[in-house]
């Protein structure tokens, strides 16, 4: 399993996104960030995470030279 597949909790997530965590949740919240409820526990995906920051893109000439 690729280390970007692995489940991380929501203070590792938040760490990993460099956002505080109340933030994260927020997010969660709003639907921004894909998330996994086991219990009272929130859990994200890396590879989830950056597609839902839009990081697997290739940026367009366009919006480089903005």
């Amino acid at each position: 399993m690729p280390e970007d597949d692995s489940f991380i909790g929501a203070k590792e997530a938040a760490a990993w996104l460099g956002i505080p965590l109340r933030p994260l949740y927020q997010y969660v919240q709003q639907g921004l960030l894909p998330h996994y409820k086991l219990g009272r526990h929130r859990l994200f995906r890396k590879a989830q995470l950056l597609t839902a920051l839009g990081v697997d893109r290739i940026p367009t000439r366009n919006s480089i030279f903005r």
